[in-house]
């Protein structure tokens, strides 16, 4: 499952201080990517080293999982 990067503006709107929040790790150290859970798809940041999550937003339906009829335009 891909892992995107997360920048430090991206932390900063996200309301994340790293030298309060996260001594010592930088942006380097978080990932957003989806997860599956008891409501369904989300799409999280959290921080790779202890897993807390800095971010939780509803997903994509499907998840990762991209039909190939996604993109058609049928009129």
């Amino acid at each position: 499952m891909p892992r995107e990067d997360v920048s430090e503006e991206d932390l900063r709107a996200l309301g994340v201080e790293l030298a309060r929040d996260f001594p010592g790790s930088t942006a380097a150290d978080f990932r957003r990517y989806p997860v599956l859970s008891e409501g369904g798809w989300f799409t999280v940041v959290k921080h790779q080293k202890t897993l807390e999550s800095v971010a939780r937003e509803p997903g994509p339906l499907l998840g990762p999982i991209a039909l190939a009829s996604d993109g058609l335009d049928v009129n």
